[in-house]
């Protein structure tokens, strides 16, 4: 897979909750429709996500954002989201229209692919249940009406209709895989400011605002009562996959974002050798066409 994991430096400032900034976990999964699985019809996958919070003994803010490389890793990618779910359980996860397509989503995806969650509650903060209210519309319509200043090459439809061309391999792939991670970078680094300038546009949400829903496909019948937020230790181990915070904050360049895409493809690249090697295999070493030359 092919993974971003950034630590930036930034002045957070909680005008958003009346709980601690520290409680709060921005969730975002991309995904993809594949015809091929049923006669046709379209079977909504999941290609990557983003999540990102503020590390507590640091104050730094940290950012993961995963791709797949290959489609048959999504097994794998959706362990790991719900992994990272079920970290942060007793944090509140925050997203535009999370509750109706990201989670929706990952409950059909972890229900096919027979990933079971022991996760009966999370409580979730969703945007777009506020944006007729408070005169927003989309995420990008949230961070114009916040005065945020995110530049958007793409739009969220760039990821139903590309992933099959990353795995293919396709002519122009990697600067496919560029513009979706610089998507999810820009996206990421503006939600904190998102809290940071919610009030006094909005008003501070309170705990009646947030949602429980169940991560369970086979509880969701289930409708647990909203309790208190809890304190939470620092669980995420981090890799030096690191921006300066300037870069990151005021936009990363195609030159930063290849830099640190290089490390991730060669790093990928290197790991599928040695897994080729230990499992003497030579016919699939012949049979892989690495792109690695297109970034040297």
């Amino acid at each position: 897979m092919y993974k971003i994991e950034v630590k930036i430096d930034g002045q957070f400032i909680n005008n958003f909750s009346n709980g601690s900034i520290y409680d709060l976990v921005f969730l975002d999964l991309e995904f993809w429709p594949d015809y091929l699985q049923v006669q046709g019809k379209a079977v909504q996958k999941i290609y990557g996500y983003t999540i990102t919070r503020l590390l507590k003994t640091s104050k730094q803010q940290y950012i993961k954002i995963k791709f797949l490389e290959f489609e048959s890793e999504e097994n794998q990618l959706v362990e790991e989201i719900i992994k990272d779910i079920e970290r942060f359980k007793n944090k509140i996860f925050i997203g535009f229209n999370i509750k109706n397509s990201d989670l929706i989503t990952l409950r059909n995806r972890s229900k096919a692919l027979a990933i079971h969650s022991n996760v009966n509650e999370i409580k979730l903060f969703d945007f777009r249940d506020y944006s007729q209210l408070y005169g927003y519309k989309g995420l990008n319509g949230l961070f114009e009406h916040l005065e945020i200043k995110v530049n958007k090459k793409i739009g969220g439809s760039y990821f139903r209709k590309n992933p099959r061309k990353v795995f293919l391999r396709k002519s122009g792939w990697i600067d496919i895989l560029l513009n979706m991670f610089e998507y999810c970078l820009e996206d990421a680094a503006g939600y904190f400011e998102i809290v940071s300038n919610w009030n006094p546009k909005n008003p501070i949400i309170t705990e009646n605002m947030i949602k429980s829903e169940s991560l369970n496909y086979s509880e969701l019948e289930k409708k647990p009562s909203v309790t208190l937020i809890q304190q939470d230790a620092e669980i995420f181990s981090m890799q030096n996959f690191q921006a300066s915070s300037d870069q990151l904050l005021n936009g990363l360049t195609v030159a930063d974002l290849e830099a640190l895409i290089v490390k991730i493809v060669q790093k990928t690249f290197k790991e599928e050798m040695q897994k080729l090697k230990h499992e003497h295999l030579p016919d699939k070493i012949t049979q892989m066409n690495h792109p690695l030359k297109l970034f040297v």
